[in-house]
């Protein structure tokens, strides 16, 4: 059955997922109160479910009741777009609404939509004007002072370099929060800002250097995957750590993955596990699941199924994916529970619908199976669909394979099955680009092309694959698709020959035994 799987090796394909998750926007590191009314905190516990519609109506009928915080969200989701088309002008009218009640992020971001000229004519003197009222409550955030005074109510700049776009001339100023807000802007290709990576870095840079624990992880981040920068672990390791000395719980996480992966430190699993204790405790999702693992597997701690279990189901719990997951894979093991494939899948199923690719595609096979759920080859092809729109280059493999496969119920469609094939192959899975070059050596759903059956051949035989080296040997061998060229036909079957496998043995032994220079000279 598909989730038969090793935990040991589970844990890989988990942690650094959590890892690229942390580009937090400017209003997440602000705190208020809790709201009297009811109707505010289930926006937000809506709003961070992703659940924008409900998010947006709770918001709305506060708003129109005159609550700057909801006011303030509502401004937030018309100007990105969340749960209703983006609009600039809807922006500035509830940001105006809550800023005039004193709201002080309400009064930051309406200064950067007037600085901008987003939903509202440029006005550098309305910007300053909404900006000083934000500074004059304390939040410090706001950019006036250096880089921007004010004379009789007058804004202007100190600095008149028009290459620098407004939005950067009110950064200048080295307040950390809003250098946060520019980086990520620059890095998300926010609010029609291009994506550029050089600069995010150098925005997270500052405010990094200034103790913006954000900032820090996701400088950090940056030289983690080589965005803007080439990859340097020591530096990813140098601002994670400052972050989690602050304690915040996805450096804490980060500083666990670099630790157990051995990244510019000495890999220590002990370590490792302290450092996904201090954020698990904090309640962060993805430690709790990595800490879980580290008990499934005894990594670093004695293996306890028990306290595996306890820190999936409180990740699960915040409705995290990849503990869903985790939690589908122990009840399909039988791994500190009774085995149970009916739970197995409902877990399965919870992930699955969170978008967890792992889960879609286990759960597709379980609907083949029938394992845990009643057969239903409709469902089956459901999960695995949604698996390979997620770009998984496996599952897409297997859609196509369902596609053209005898006795599966699945209505044959040679030329969806080419589709498929391609977004995998694409992707440089070598099971797909043989099965694609099969497809067109064929001409199966696709026009007879020899020449693009050696072209995914080729790639696959790149990458070890036996059946592809045979193929392509038996392509140069034939002058197919290829110049005919029995140098080239003998060096790829004996690529496959000494992988095993038995058609390329027997090719290579018929040139020996011909006596056949292709071989002599591949000997030398």
């Amino acid at each position: 059955m598909g989730c038969r799987f090793n935990i040991k090796q589970r844990f890989n394909d988990h942690h650094f997922i959590i890892m690229r998750h942390y580009l937090i926007p400017l209003f997440a590191t602000a705190v208020f109160s809790v709201s009297a009314h009811a109707g505010f905190s289930e926006g937000m516990t809506a709003y961070n479910k992703n659940d924008f519609t409900t998010a947006l109506t709770e918001w709305k009928a506060l708003a129109e009741q005159g609550d700057p915080r909801a006011q303030y969200y509502l401004a937030w989701m018309y100007e990105r777009g969340e749960g209703v088309s983006q609009d600039y002008a809807q922006a500035v009218r509830w940001y105006r609404q809550s800023a005039a009640q004193g709201h002080p992020i309400a009064q930051i971001n309406l200064g950067n939509l007037y600085t901008l000229g987003q939903g509202v004519s440029h006005n550098q003197k309305l910007a300053v004007y909404w900006y000083r009222k934000a500074a004059d409550q304390g939040y410090t955030s706001a950019p006036v002072g250096q880089g921007i005074r004010y004379d009789n109510g007058e804004g202007t700049t100190q600095d008149d370099d028009q290459e620098l776009p407004p939005y950067r001339k009110a950064a200048e100023p080295d307040y950390a929060a809003l250098q946060f807000s520019l980086a990520n802007l620059l890095y998300n290709k926010g609010q029609g800002v291009p994506q550029d990576y050089g600069q995010a870095l150098q925005w997270y840079a500052r405010a990094a250097e200034q103790g913006h624990a954000l900032a820090q992880i996701n400088l950090g981040n940056m030289y983690t995957y080589g965005q803007g920068v080439p990859q340097n672990y020591r530096q990813a390791l140098y601002w994670y750590r400052k972050a989690a000395e602050q304690g915040n719980a996805y450096a804490q996480n980060n500083m666990g993955n670099m630790v157990k992966n051995g990244l510019s430190v000495k890999q220590d699993y002990a370590q490792a596990v302290q450092w996904y204790r201090k954020a698990a405790e904090q309640g962060d999702p993805g430690a709790q699941v990595n800490l879980a693992l580290m008990y499934a597997a005894g990594d670093g701690v004695k293996q306890d199924l028990d306290q595996a279990l306890h820190w999936l189901f409180k990740a699960a719990d915040q409705n995290d994916a990849g503990a869903e997951y985790h939690l589908g894979l122990m009840y399909g093991n039988g791994e500190g529970v009774l085995q149970d494939n009916g739970r197995a899948a409902d877990w399965f199923r919870k992930a699955a619908e969170q978008g967890h690719t792992l889960a879609a595609h286990t759960l597709g096979n379980m609907y083949i199976s029938g394992e845990g759920v009643e057969r239903d080859v409709e469902k089956a092809v459901y999960w695995h669909r949604k698996a390979g729109y997620q770009g998984d280059a496996y599952a897409e493999n297997h859609m196509a394979n369902l596609l053209i496969a005898q006795g599966h119920g699945v209505p044959k469609d040679y030329a969806q099955a080419i589709q498929w094939y391609r977004k995998a192959a694409e992707q440089g899975y070598p099971s797909a680009q043989v099965n694609l070059a099969n497809m067109y050596r064929r001409g199966i759903g696709v026009k007879q092309d020899a020449a693009q059956a050696a072209h995914w051949y080729q790639l696959a035989a790149e990458q070890g694959d036996t059946n592809a080296q045979y193929n392509l040997g038996l392509m140069y061998h034939a002058g197919e698709g290829v110049k005919q060229d029995l140098m080239q036909a003998a060096r790829w079957y004996k690529k496959a020959a000494e992988q095993g496998h038995a058609g390329a043995q027997y090719k290579l032994g018929l040139l020996y035994t011909k006596g056949s220079t292709a071989v002599t000279m591949l000997n030398q």
